[in-house]
């Protein structure tokens, strides 16, 4: 295998909006590399529906807008950082309407929008559903036109050196392995959903930006919490694909297969937030033959929904569904990972010189269930911040001069690391889903010890091989997060616990040199 080095004073791991943001924002500063294991276009980022919240107008306000998150959060998030996230959010919002991107608009006047949890109209679309689709367009083409911005596609980063300076090697699709010096690095790899069989995220999405951080001293943080967006598409053939929250702003509503709308019992019906509604779906088909409800658009304009959603309306339809003369069916779905790795107000891991923000960061935003629409305003503030942070406290340091570790990639491993991958989904899937308990997650436990892990591990850095060790890590370090919170908290539901207890409120954390694995106990 080949190799080579490159310096730069910026390393962004990531191309989803957190990473070109933070490409863009580095870039006024000096020599950025920007590293992606796909292409740019593959991030959730990039799929995602539902739009961007954000205060522009009165009678919003960003108490309000603080308030609804925080309610949301369910007495988790970190206020401060949930301060900031408004308050500065509203700016980069208003910076990007400036650089020309193209919010949907009624004439003149900026289209905005309801979503669940929310108490105003504040969530801005672009071309309809395709708002992450759009925003990542838009950044994409200031990327590639940015001239001191390098790009790495289909590049897989498999270690991280901690010692002087933080530096990454990885293996190029060519064959080639590459060592980046750099004086900040800075983790915008995602989160960890498509660890589960239903997800909404792309199969890239696999938590490796936690595992590179977690082996090097950083620390994990709420790995327990994990959203399931409530009405994912659901078909026999397996295929699954969103259902913007924004059809339930429009009026959408939710029944079971007897016909009966269920989410009428509470006070913001099917805008109630996530956690309520994927909740009260799965009790629905508990109790029913079919593993999916219905999203009713029947009663609506349908020429007015395919105007405002047209991509995902003729996606709907493609399996043919007529969206004004039958329901469309649904069921939750892995949708965004709240925990990862902990950082501060800027972006700060416990590893000088590294940085993580967007969905694999655990800012404290969220709580423990995130508002609709917050994750992309997210994305766009804590990277900026950690570039800015980056930047005020760079050091100079020596090249690094010890031995790279080898890195091969053998294809015969292909095939088991597909399997492997089936079954830790399968197993997250059936015992760290919406609702837990101790017995499932206790026997997800053991059934990862004792059929997933292999010998196999010890052979060095083979790229399927290690991909197969760190996803069994990350998932034994999810399900004893949920075994260790021992109560129910948004999107944490333990049905031996289902209560919230102000007692177990404190984060589970992880540190690879402290953490020992600790034997299930009732």
């Amino acid at each position: 295998m080949s190799s080579a080095i490159k310096k730069t004073d910026f390393l962004i791991i990531g191309s989803g909006l957190a990473g070109l943001n933070a490409a863009l924002e580095a870039a006024r500063y000096g020599e950025v590399v920007l590293v992606t294991k796909s292409k740019l276009e593959i991030s959730s980022s990039y799929y995602a529906q539902g739009g961007v919240a954000a205060v522009l107008e009165e009678p919003d306000s960003f108490e309000s807008h603080i308030e609804d998150t925080l309610e949301a959060g369910r007495g988790y998030c970190n206020r401060e950082a949930v301060e900031i996230l408004v308050k500065e959010g509203s700016g980069r919002i208003k910076n990007l309407i400036k650089m020309g991107l193209p919010f949907d608009r009624d004439g003149e006047v900026l289209n905005l929008g309801m979503e669940g949890g929310h108490s105003h109209r504040r969530i801005l679309h672009a071309n309809g559903a395709a708002t992450g689709k759009a925003m990542i367009e838009f950044l994409i083409t200031k990327v590639r036109n940015t001239s001191n911005i390098t790009l790495l596609e289909h590049a897989f980063v498999y270690d991280l050196i901690s010692r002087k300076p933080v530096a990454i090697a990885y293996l190029h699709k060519s064959a080639e392995r590459v060592q980046i010096f750099s004086n900040s690095t800075i983790l915008a790899t995602g989160g960890y959903s498509a660890l589960f069989t239903r997800s909404t995220n792309p199969h890239t999405s696999t938590g490796d930006g936690l595992w590179l951080a977690w082996n090097h001293g950083a620390v994990l943080k709420d790995l327990e919490f994990v959203q399931f967006h409530p009405t994912a598409f659901y078909d026999k053939s397996g295929e699954v694909f969103l259902l913007t929250e924004a059809l339930r702003g429009e009026g959408a509503r939710l029944y079971n297969t007897k016909g009966e709308r269920f989410m009428e019992a509470y006070p913001r019906a099917e805008l109630s937030p996530r956690d309520q509604v994927s909740s009260e779906i799965q009790k629905q088909i508990e109790k029913q033959d079919e593993d999916y409800v219905y999203l009713d658009l029947t009663h609506l304009d349908p020429q007015k929904i395919r105007k405002r959603f047209p991509g995902l309306i003729k996606r709907i339809e493609a399996h043919g569904i007529d969206i004004s003369k039958q329901g469309i069916p649904v069921a939750p779905a892995a949708h965004y990972c709240i925990g990862g790795v902990e950082t501060d107000l800027f972006g700060q891991t416990a590893v000088a010189g590294l940085y993580a923000c967007g969905e694999v960061a655990a800012t404290g935003v969220h709580g423990a269930n995130r508002l609709a629409s917050n994750s992309l305003l997210e994305c766009l503030v804590f990277s900026k911040r950690a570039v800015e942070h980056a930047r005020a406290h760079r050091i100079k340091m020596p090249l690094f001069d010890g031995m790279v570790k080898p890195f091969t990639l053998t294809r015969e491993y292909d095939e088991p690391f597909l399997v492997q991958k089936n079954e830790v989904t399968s197993i997250l899937n059936m015992y760290a889903g919406i609702e837990r308990n101790f017995s499932g997650l206790n026997t997800a436990l053991v059934r990862i010890d004792n059929e997933l892990k292999s010998p196999l591990y010890n052979l060095g850095n083979e790229y399927y091989l290690l991909r197969m060790r760190e996803m069994v890590n990350i998932a034994e370090l999810i399900l004893q997060s949920a075994l260790e919170r021992k109560e129910s908290r948004g999107v944490h539901f333990r049905a031996d616990y289902p209560v919230p207890n102000d007692m177990e409120i404190m984060p589970v954390r992880y540190h690879k040199k402290s953490y020992i694995k600790k034997q299930a106990a009732s």
